[in-house]
């Protein structure tokens, strides 16, 4: 669950909601980056459905007791969440091969960024990372890839994880939240083309509505609909959160994601 909280309440999105936005950043994708429309077909399907492995988790959160609010996708403890990470890619390896493969590898990427509290947490995700990579090699034998293929799959991953960053942005704060006061993007979001001088791209708000790039990989403006639960604080203190969560409406909020030409002259004359 991407969950940020106000005074009265906690916005709580599934993460496969998450990705669903991930998967319409990755579908306005530039075609040309593509050797071929099945190509892309793959890519799409891998960041739309990376998540899947949260979605009985989701339909069900739960409350850490530590910090006395609902866990995230960042304190749900590793044993479990292992266990829906395998059985989403497992599930996305019926559907897909090679989007099964993008999906392993971009977990890899991001459980390499955990850290570790205990030498028990360390043995899991070695676990995991091991399991995993067993997973990626029957998968590259049976899509019979070389030199080229590799780097195709490196430079999808990458795109994977900036559609996901972006989506993060976008569910993570209110909207019109400066970039400064995100925890995570305050210098920007990682860019996927080795071209691109700095690594990085700015995002920020230029309305409650719209998000601008500092560099723009899509065809043109993307819209984007987030759905999220609002969560009121006070109905969890008197129903417990499983309650007060199914209880619940679905919220829909929508954005534009454009191009800024020019991030410094835009801030001058904001």
């Amino acid at each position: 669950m991407v969950i940020y909280e106000t005074d009265q309440a906690y916005i709580m999105t599934t993460q496969h909601d998450h990705a669903h936005i991930s998967g319409e950043l990755a579908s306005q994708w530039e075609d040309s980056a593509f050797k071929n429309r099945r190509h892309k077909q793959d890519f799409v399907y891998a960041a739309r459905e990376h998540d899947r492995g949260w979605i009985q988790l989701d339909a069900a959160p739960f409350w850490n007791d530590h910090v006395s609010a609902p866990y995230t996708f960042i304190d749900f403890p590793l044993n479990p969440r292992f266990v829906f990470y395998r059985l989403g890619i497992d599930e996305v390896e019926q559907g897909n091969t090679y989007a099964a493969l993008l999906c392993s590898l971009m977990y890899k990427e991001l459980v390499g960024r955990i850290e570790h509290q205990n030498a028990q947490d360390k043995q899991i995700t070695h676990a995991y990372q091991e399991a995993e990579a067993q997973r990626r090699q029957r998968l590259k034998q049976e899509l019979a890839c070389g030199v080229t293929f590799d780097h195709q799959v490196r430079t999808d991953v990458r795109r994977m994880l900036f559609c996901d960053e972006l989506s993060l942005f976008l569910c993570s704060r209110e909207p019109g939240t400066p970039t400064a006061d995100y925890e995570w993007f305050a210098e920007g979001l990682s860019f996927p083309a080795v071209r691109h001088e700095s690594g990085r791209v700015w995002a920020e708000w230029l309305s409650d509505q719209t998000v601008g790039l500092s560099f723009f990989p899509f065809r043109g403006k993307v819209g984007i609909t987030h759905t999220f639960k609002k969560v009121d604080k006070e109905k969890i203190r008197t129903f417990g959160l499983l309650e007060a969560y199914r209880s619940s409406e679905w919220t829909h909020r929508t954005f534009t994601v454009e191009h800024i030409m020019e991030v410094e002259e835009h801030k001058e004359n904001a």
